[in-house]
Formats: C-alpha cells, sequence, structure tokens
C-alpha cells in the first residue's frame, strides 16, 4: 500500500497553495506558508533521534495550532487570544493577535476537516499508538493513501461528502507558557533555541500588525486603535 504514495500523496510544494495565493485575507500575509499542521489528530510517539527531520524547510513554515510553539519553520496561533470572532459584523476582532487567530484558524480548518474525514473512515487513526514508530508512519501513510485513492476515483462516497462537526477549544491559555507543547528542540542549545523562537515569534508579530493595518484601513477608517491587549 505505501508503494503507491508517491502516486496518491504529495509533499507540500514550496510555494504559495492557491488558497492563500487568491484570497485577499491570506495573501501577501501567508506569502511564506507552505501547509498547515494539526497535531492534535494522529498521536504518535517520536523519536528525539528523527526530531530534525519534522522541522519546518528554511524561509518557509507551516501554520499549526496551539499544541505546537512558534519556532523555526512552525507559526501557532496567539495564546491567551479569544476565537470564535467574524471578520465584519458581530464579535470582530478588537486588536491584531484577535484578527491573525481569526485567519489562522480559518486556514488550520482545512486540514481539521480532512483528518475529520480520514478518522471518520478509519478509526485506527484515532486510537492511542502500540506499535513501533515505523510502523505508526506506515499506518498513516495507508490510510491516506486509501482516502486519497477514494477521492479521486468516488468523489461521490458518502464519507467524503459527509458535514464534519470540528470540536473547537473554548478554553482559553493566559499566557504564552510553552511548556505544554510540543518542542523538537531539545537537542539544542537553549541560547540557540530561545534566539530563534523569539525571531519567528517577531515574523508572527509583523505579520499580524500589517495584517491589522490594513483591516483598519478597509474597515476602520484606517483607524488602528487597539483594545484587548495584555
Amino acid at each position: 500500500m505505501n508503494g503507491l504514495r508517491d502516486r496518491y500523496m504529495k509533499q507540500a510544494p514550496n510555494e504559495v497553495p492557491a488558497e492563500i495565493a487568491n484570497n485577499p485575507n491570506y495573501f501577501p500575509y501567508f506569502k511564506d506558508c507552505i501547509g498547515m499542521i494539526d497535531g492534535t489528530h494522529v498521536d504518535a510517539v517520536l523519536p528525539s533521534n528523527l526530531a530534525a527531520h519534522f522541522r519546518g524547510r528554511k524561509g518557509k513554515y507551516y501554520l499549526c495550532d496551539a499544541g505546537y510553539t512558534t519556532m523555526p519553520g512552525f507559526i501557532s496561533s496567539y495564546r491567551g487570544v479569544r476565537y470564535h470572532l467574524k471578520e465584519h459584523t458581530g464579535r470582530t476582532p478588537k486588536n491584531r493577535k484577535e484578527l491573525f487567530n481569526l485567519r489562522h484558524s480559518s486556514l488550520r480548518l482545512k486540514i481539521e476537516c480532512t483528518f475529520g474525514i480520514l478518522k471518520n473512515r478509519f478509526k485506527i487513526i484515532s486510537a492511542k499508538p502500540n506499535y513501533p514508530f515505523p510502523t505508526q508512519v506506515d499506518i498513516v501513510l495507508a490510510c491516506t493513501v486509501l482516502h486519497n485513492f477514494i477521492a479521486i476515483e468516488d468523489p461521490d462516497d458518502d464519507i467524503l461528502n459527509k458535514n464534519v462537526e470540528i470540536d473547537e477549544d473554548n478554553r482559553e491559555v493566559t499566557n504564552e507558557d510553552d511548556s505544554s507543547v510540543v518542542d523538537y528542540t531539545q537537542t539544542r542549545t537553549q541560547r540557540k533555541d530561545q534566539d530563534e523562537r523569539n525571531e519567528w515569534k517577531e515574523l508572527r508579530d509583523q505579520i499580524a500588525w500589517v495584517m491589522w493595518v490594513d483591516y483598519c484601513a478597509k474597515y476602520n477608517g484606517g483607524n488602528t486603535m487597539e483594545s484587548g491587549l495584555a
């Protein structure tokens, strides 16, 4: 089954996905994003000697959920910032962080829905892994190959067209404490690790600010005053 993966699975290209390039809410802010990662759907136990293989490519990054920390190759949402906002009506964003999280979350929703469908079809993916790590990888790959084959050969498949309920987490984290999130940098020096994390957090801040300025120019008459920031 895994011998078919090159035919039915593709690595994220080193270019802007069409979903980002063609949407003014995402482009040019996420112009260096090459994909989305959600770390809550498929549990895995990762040996430390394989950690380097899971870091992002130089100059590009993945958007990831709050289960990850912002670090080289990965940009997560701001922690402790409310969700369930709308762009234009009702609970609209009050500051750059809320706007960033809103758009970050709407992009990641695509991968959440994809994994939701995958889990509905293959219940083994929802189970805690009791196999060696290479076997864990093979299981996910085999299920993904089958899923993609079905999507190509039978687009009217019931599971593919079933609405997937995403269980969003309503809890708010009160600070940027990274002690409970995934961190693949244990083998690096603490100083270098922290310096690189700070660089990527600064990049996130820059993206959020440019996004906020453009948003305010379009909807707030150019007034960039913010509220609710700690």
